[in-house]
């Protein structure tokens, strides 16, 4: 039986039965790092039905015609805004034609790198994630995300913003409220549900989370499982949300990662001494 020292509880969303690609990733390397990973989405997510995505295209079309000359500002404000985006041809199409006027803003730098990758794999465009705008100060902050866009927004600039359907808006609110044009895209949505794959052992917990909704629905699994939260460890690059979650859950403590990439979540779990 192999040697473990660590168990990596998975949360992020799912579409439909395909598992999230980093979970799946984490999964096939945790053996090398000696951690069980256990995959445990706390969200099912899809494309919203063809009435709303009829009526998304249509928003865009009504603000926007392919020959303005305007710019356009793509924000990923989730970040499962770019998987999204690729599951959405016709948005994909609409926007691919307006390829010469577009520019591109993300919540942060691994949403940057994920819509960077899905607009190439789409063949709209080749823009590498380091060209695309996101929050320096604090990563995932919808307030200064918006207010970077603001500050570098041309005139007549029109703000594209893909989201989730049951999501607050702050970015697409943080920009109205500046003063600038939103066309609000809500192009998927999801079902929430609590961690259910907790592990018996008695080794150290760690939980990768990457929103707020994520903690929650960890605290009900645990919670329904009559588990001890004092202990656990929140794994997520996003310090903001780090701070959130010790602040829900006493007796918790967070580990930041740089990226949500699987050898460095898994090293830096690896070598944790607390």
């Amino acid at each position: 039986m192999a040697v473990e020292i660590a168990n990596l509880i998975v949360t992020l969303p799912s579409w439909g039965i395909t598992d999230h690609p980093l979970a799946d990733a984490l999964a096939k390397a945790g053996p090398k790092y000696w951690v069980n990973v256990q995959i445990s989405p706390t969200k099912t997510l899809q494309l919203t039905n063809d009435a709303r995505q009829r009526a998304a295209l249509r928003e865009l079309a009504d603000w926007d015609e392919v020959k303005d000359k305007r710019a356009l500002n793509l924000i990923a404000a989730n970040p499962e805004s770019p998987e999204a985006l690729i599951k959405f041809d016709d948005l994909v199409l609409a926007i691919k034609l307006r390829v010469q006027r577009l520019k591109y803003s993300a919540c942060d730098d691994d949403t940057a790198l994920a819509l960077s990758e899905i607009l190439r794999a789409c063949d709209v465009d080749k823009v590498s994630p380091q060209e695309i705008l996101v929050p320096v100060k604090t990563p995932g902050s919808g307030l200064e995300l918006a207010k970077r866009i603001t500050e570098r927004a041309e005139d007549n600039e029109l703000c594209l913003v893909l989201e989730e359907v049951e999501e607050s808006g702050s970015v697409a609110k943080q920009l109205i409220a500046a003063r600038q044009r939103v066309v609000r895209l809500p192009i998927f949505n999801g079902v929430k549900q609590p961690v259910e794959q907790i592990p018996s052992n008695d080794l150290p917990i760690y939980v990768l989370v990457n929103d707020v909704s994520s903690v929650s629905s960890t605290v009900d699994g645990f919670n329904r499982a009559a588990k001890d939260l004092a202990g656990l460890v929140w794994v997520t690059s996003n310090p903001g949300l780090a701070a959130y979650a010790v602040k829900k859950c006493n007796g918790t403590r967070s580990l930041e990662v740089p990226s949500l990439n699987a050898d460095e979540i898994l090293n830096k779990i690896s070598t944790d001494s607390g």
